[in-house]
C-alpha cells in the first residue's frame, strides 16, 4: 500500500492516497466504486456501517491536503437542546481522535488530519474508529434526547 512507503510525504500523490482508501474499503467488504461520491476537491466515498452513514474524503485545496472521516449521526430533536449540547461536550472529552459537532440541524462525529505522514494502518484505524463511534452514539443519543437518526430519511 502506498501510505506505508518510507518517502517524502509530498511525493505521494492524492491519487495514490485515494487508491489506498479504496483498498481499505475493499478490505472491509465494500465495493469502492459503489461507495464513491462526487467531491469538489479530491475524492470521496460514502457507506453505511450499522445504523450510521460514513463519509471519507481525500482532499486537496490550494493550501492543504487532508484526510477526513465524517459521520452525520442524527437530526437535532425539537426540544432539550441545552442538555443535548452539554452531553455532546462531555462526550468530546471521552473520544479519541474524534469530535462531535453540529452543522445546520445535524450532529456529526468527525476527524481530520493532514495527508502528510498518513499511512494505511492509521487510515484504516481512523475509518474503523469513526464508524464504531457513529454506530454506537447515534442510537445512544436518540434514546437519551429524541431526534431522528440521520440514516432514516
Amino acid at each position: 500500500m502506498v501510505f506505508g512507503r518510507r518517502q517524502n510525504p509530498r511525493s505521494i500523490t492524492i491519487e495514490q492516497n485515494a487508491q489506498t482508501v479504496e483498498s481499505i474499503l475493499q478490505s472491509i467488504g465494500l465495493d469502492p466504486a459503489q461507495a464513491r461520491m462526487p467531491a469538489r476537491h479530491g475524492y470521496a466515498w460514502k457507506f453505511q456501517r450499522g445504523s450510521a452513514m460514513i463519509e471519507v474524503y481525500v482532499s486537496q485545496t490550494e493550501d492543504r491536503e487532508y484526510f477526513q472521516v465524517v459521520a452525520p449521526i442524527l437530526h437535532l430533536p425539537p426540544t432539550h437542546l441545552l442538555p443535548l449540547y452539554r452531553r455532546l461536550l462531555e462526550l468530546n472529552l471521552s473520544l479519541t481522535n474524534a469530535s462531535l459537532g453540529v452543522y445546520l440541524d445535524v450532529i456529526y462525529i468527525f476527524t481530520e488530519r493532514p495527508l502528510a505522514g498518513l499511512d494505511a494502518n492509521e487510515a484504516n484505524f481512523i475509518i474503523s474508529q469513526i464508524s464504531a463511534y457513529a454506530d454506537e452514539l447515534d442510537n445512544q443519543l436518540v434514546s437519551e434526547f429524541g431526534g431522528r437518526l440521520y440514516s432514516q430519511v
